[in-house]
């Protein structure tokens, strides 16, 4: 089956061979409940020799009842978020520690101020905006229950005045802001009143501040663009009256159109315009002159008769008075028609006249444009004067704007200063301190918590050097060789409920208990043994052990009982002929069995004998021989065997542990499989690797290995269930330290002698 257990090995090797959580917690519970405990008890002790620490704590309650957002600047606390720095600060604690005379109290005594300062804000917690409210606790710890309240109490009535003194000074502070900024604007209004007084004083504009010659030249450019009009008239008359003479049209049409019907009227008409043009004449120069007369009357007020600008408008208004009058005394000397010419010439003197005027309105032109251009002249002079008196106007009423505002503000400010406030009370004061340290299930929880771990740790390290295995993996990759069961651990009192029958030993639970559980996992050896891949040749299996105690002879029993019981002949053979065991277990009789057979003492079919189980037989020892491990290397046991093959479909052989004796070695190579009873412990690894290296050395077959004593609740612990009293001694090799049997002989009670060169 090394084929087979090959296959296995290299199955199991593809599985997770990492630490199995929970069977390692129960295995090593007890590390952890143990240390666990010396923690607590560590822990409390602890806990007696902390200094007690209480604490007390006062609610403030701070509401800013402000009307002034200018105020939020100045009030930090508005929002409690400096109430933290503010409590703990030596502006507050140090008038606290005054006022309430704590340096009496015994926490701060033989302390300076300034030390004491300290002491207190290390003691003093405060936590805002609890609840989202606008409430502060100011909480104080101390080993004095009955003095912390008193401290507390005082930080927190000293906060509550800060509060109230900080909204006093804001207010003050915030009036005084404004007054002086009203009173600064209100200086620099006044100043820039008196610059702007000056400046028209040595201006040239007018009162209301306006450039003259600029009022001026819009005059004469309204009067250009009168004249214009009158010119455009004149010159449409005219053209239209020489194209219709030279049109040759009806004199009288003519006349009709020009509304002239007789000479008397034309001579009236000429007459009246020759004497209106005189006075118009007259008046024109005077209007002329009127305004050039008014501005010397504002030039003379301003700078004085002697100033260069007067000067010089007196010679424009001798230049035009002189101008006019030549023009006035022209018109007066001209006659004044009396008798008319006929009607052609009535229009001939309409167009000269039409014609005249044209010329008085063209020098008329020629007058005003140069009027217009020196008035512009002198107003672009005034140019920057215009600006310059913007700008300071400008200046002027953006600074008056702002008086106004910042008087605005502070008649604001005394309203709101009614409407605000902070309101500031304790709402609870501190009363007598509560323990907050040590805390005795924080100290005991915490001892515990480190016990426990280090005991996981400890325990931890002891699994990591416990070679013991733990899941049918460590055992296929460490041996190669598959596991064919694993049979529950059963302690003496669950056997007490069985029925024993003729005498069969209560270990054989295939019979006494068939629909336990343990009877169960024993016919799953049977399945596993009768359809393996190589169960049809493996009919001759040798049952054995590492060592004594693994339930080698117990599995033997059982296995032949199931496969009995299945209809298979099966057939029990002693073959532990140092302790006879298999006649006790089945209740048979012991006088003549194997030994007798090999020495040819007995005939076979004397030796073998029935059992209450059908099907089921039992080969026993017999006589007791001296040399066992000779007898069992004799050509007989080998053809004995083959002979047993013949007869039944199954011999068990019940062998001694590998690595007692050499007795199942010799045995070994012979059967068709060997299966390994084996109870897992720390030392099963060591033993199992020396017990298949011993099967392998002689070439035997390993069909499989039977776990024994497995726990219910952990499918790899092993229980106190002991196989047998198996004394099997070993003689210490000086040259190899490795141990072999001593073959002694046997006394009468069975027991080996032994000589003082061995051991257990």
């Amino acid at each position: 089956m090394y084929g087979s257990s090959a296959h296995a090995s290299g199955a199991a090797e593809d599985q997770d061979a990492g630490l199995d959580i929970w069977g390692f917690l129960r295995r090593r519970m007890s590390f952890i409940i143990v240390l666990g405990l010396l923690g607590v008890g560590i822990g409390y002790t602890m806990f007696k020799r902390q200094v007690p620490i209480y604490r007390s704590a006062a609610l403030v309650q701070v509401i800013h009842r402000n009307g002034d957002r200018r105020m939020d600047i100045l009030i930090s606390e508005r929002d409690l978020k400096d109430a933290a720095f503010e409590i703990t600060s030596p502006s507050l604690i140090a008038p606290a520690y005054e006022k309430h005379r704590l340096g009496q109290l015994t926490l701060l005594q033989g302390l300076t101020p300034v030390a004491a300062h300290d002491q207190i804000a290390g003691m003093t917690r405060v936590k805002t905006g609890l609840n989202n409210t606008n409430v502060v606790e100011i909480a104080v710890q101390g080993a004095r229950a009955d003095e912390i309240p008193q401290i507390a109490n005082a930080v927190a009535e000293e906060y509550v005045n800060k509060q109230m003194e900080n909204y006093k000074d804001a207010r003050g502070e915030l009036d005084a802001l404004l007054m002086r900024q009203r009173e600064a604007l209100h200086a620099e209004l006044k100043t820039k009143e008196k610059e702007y007084n000056e400046f028209r004083e040595r201006s040239g504009l007018m009162s209301d501040g306006k450039n003259p010659y600029r009022e001026r030249q819009q005059a004469y450019l309204t009067q250009l663009a009168t004249l214009s009009l009158n010119e455009a008239a004149l010159k449409a008359e005219l053209t239209t009256l020489e194209e219709a003479e030279r049109g040759g049209g009806s004199r009288e049409a003519i006349l009709m159109a020009i509304g002239k019907l007789t000479e008397n009227t034309t001579a009236s008409l000429i007459t009246a315009q020759r004497v209106d043009e005189v006075a118009n004449s007259g008046r024109n120069m005077e209007e002329r002159i009127l305004p050039l007369l008014l501005e010397q009357k504002e030039l003379e007020a301003k700078h004085g008769k002697d100033h260069p600008t007067v000067k010089a408008i007196e010679r424009r208004i001798v230049f035009t008075r002189q101008l006019l009058q030549q023009f006035v005394e022209t018109k007066e000397a001209e006659p004044v028609p009396v008798n008319l010419a006929a009607p052609t010439d009535l229009i001939a003197v309409y167009l000269e006249s039409l014609r005249q005027q044209m010329q008085t309105r063209a020098r008329e032109r020629q007058d005003l444009e140069m009027q217009a251009a020196e008035a512009e002249r002198l107003a672009r002079a005034l140019g920057n004067d215009e600006n310059e008196d913007r700008t300071r106007k400008n200046e002027i009423d953006r600074l008056t704007k702002l008086f106004n505002d910042a008087s605005s503000h502070v008649s604001e400010t005394k309203v709101s200063a009614d409407m605000g406030g902070v309101k500031a009370q304790i709402l609870t004061p501190a009363r007598h301190g509560s323990l907050v340290f040590p805390s005795l299930s924080q100290f005991l929880g915490l001892g515990a918590f480190l016990g426990g771990f280090v005991g996981l740790v400890l325990g931890y390290l002891v699994e990591m050097a416990d070679k013991s295995f733990r899941k049918p993996e460590d055992v296929i990759r460490e041996f190669g060789v598959p596991i064919v069961g694993h049979i529950p651990f059963f302690k003496e009192d669950q056997l007490k409920s069985a029925e024993v029958e003729n005498g069969m030993d209560k270990t054989a639970i295939c019979l006494h208990l068939p629909r336990s559980r343990i009877a169960e996992a024993y016919r799953s050896v049977r399945t596993a043994i009768c359809f393996s891949a190589l169960g049809g040749s493996h009919r001759v299996i040798q049952v054995s052990s590492p060592a004594a105690g693994d339930g080698k002879s117990t599995l033997a029993l059982n296995l032949s009982i199931s496969l009995a019981m299945s209809g298979k002949r099966t057939i029990l053979v002693e073959s532990d002929f140092r302790r006879p065991k298999v006649h006790k277990l089945t209740a048979v009789e012991n006088k003549r069995g194997i030994v007798d057979v090999l020495r040819g003492d007995a005939e076979l079919i004397d030796a073998v004998q029935n059992t209450s189980v059908k099907s089921f037989f039992v080969l026993p020892c017999g006589t007791r021989p001296t040399d066992p491990a000779e007898l069992l290397s004799r050509p007989e046991y080998e053809n004995l065997l083959e002979v047993l093959r013949q007869k039944f479909d199954y011999v068990i052989i019940d062998t001694p542990p590998i690595l007692a004796v050499t007795d199942p070695t010799s045995i070994a190579p012979r059967v068709d499989g060997v299966l390994i009873a084996m109870r897992l412990s720390r030392h099963t690894r060591e033993l199992g690797r020396r017990t298949l290296e011993q099967l392998r050395d002689v070439g035997a077959t390993v069909s499989g290995i039977v776990i024994n004593g497995v726990e219910e609740s952990d499918g790899y612990g092993y229980g106190a269930y002991r196989y047998s009293d198996y004394q099997y001694y070993y003689k210490i090799d000086s040259d190899s330290n490795r141990g072999k049997p001593e073959e002694g002989y046997f006394s009468e009670d069975g027991a080996e002698s032994i000589n003082s060169d061995t051991v257990l």
